[in-house]
């Protein structure tokens, strides 16, 4: 199921049918007419076929992208399950720093757990720096260095 579709593809100044908006996005037509329902304007509603501006399409799909975006709190992972913030189980949480480097002074590191509500592994992408502001605030986490790459 696609998520992001590419608002690069239409023209802000010009004017799309449902079916030039399907063919463009590579979506199904009823799609854009349930994002129609879900708000999507047109510029007459009384007229047939139904046309919307490139500008009002792209404005529609950035709110909708913007409205699932979740922020993050220290020691919260995004569950895919859940589809929400979640901390981990306190036992199950590790942090894994590889030797790969982040800029000059970073390591790389994945800090690693288990949905508290659903059981799902959970991994967020970050720094040996990260890692050390997180023990320092007393969130409670093992350490294991990764094996180097062979």
């Amino acid at each position: 199921m696609r998520k992001n579709h590419n608002v690069r593809l239409l023209k802000s100044r010009h004017s799309y049918s449902f079916m030039e908006i399907a063919q463009i996005l590579k979506v199904h037509p009823r799609t854009v007419q349930g994002w129609h329902r879900q708000g999507l304007q047109v510029v007459d509603e009384t007229s047939k076929p139904f046309l919307v501006l490139g500008a009002e399409m792209r404005r529609f799909l950035q709110e909708i992208r913007q409205s699932r975006r979740h922020s993050l709190g220290k020691g919260e992972f995004y569950c895919p399950k859940c589809r929400e913030p979640r901390k981990s189980l306190p036992d199950k949480l590790f942090a894994q720093i590889t030797e790969r480097k982040l800029g000059k002074a970073s390591k790389q590191a994945f800090l690693k757990g288990i949905c508290e509500v659903c059981g799902k592994r959970l991994i967020l992408f970050s720094s040996d720096k990260k890692i050390e502001e997180l023990k320092a605030s007393g969130v409670l986490l093992r350490i294991e260095d990764a094996l180097p790459n062979s």
